[in-house]
């Protein structure tokens, strides 16, 4: 890592009590196909590396969020089903709230309406 320089392009990471709390840098990360592909193997470098169990993703950056971007997520609930761990999501704008509803994600994920609530149920 170059001192000064973030550690993810994408992501935002902070600990909150071994719960790792991550955020979206932008928008567009969540549509563009490259952009989504880089920010997964960030998201899976940093589940993999760090040994996280608990993952609360903060999707308040997300207007939007492609198809492309949803796979990953399902991707990424696998993945921590696999370690026995857990991922919840929080911060959803009404359109990505919608999508889910309509994709019936919200069956497959907790949803939360911010993090504090969300940090509670870990």
């Amino acid at each position: 890592m170059i001192p000064g320089r973030p550690a993810f392009q994408f992501l935002s990471v902070k600990d909150v009590d071994g719960v790792a709390v991550i955020s979206f840098l932008e928008t567009a990360s969540m549509v563009e196909g490259e952009k989504v592909d880089n920010l997964s193997k960030e998201l899976f470098s940093l589940i993999e590396g760090k040994k996280y169990k608990k993952v609360l993703l903060n999707l308040y950056n997300a207007g939007y969020m492609s198809s492309a971007m949803l796979a990953q997520l399902v991707r990424l609930n696998r993945k921590m089903q696999e370690l026995k761990g857990k991922v919840r999501l929080c911060c959803l704008r009404p359109p990505v709230m919608e999508a889910f509803k309509v994709s019936q994600f919200d069956r497959l994920f907790e949803l939360f309406p911010d993090e504090p609530s969300a940090l509670k149920k870990f």
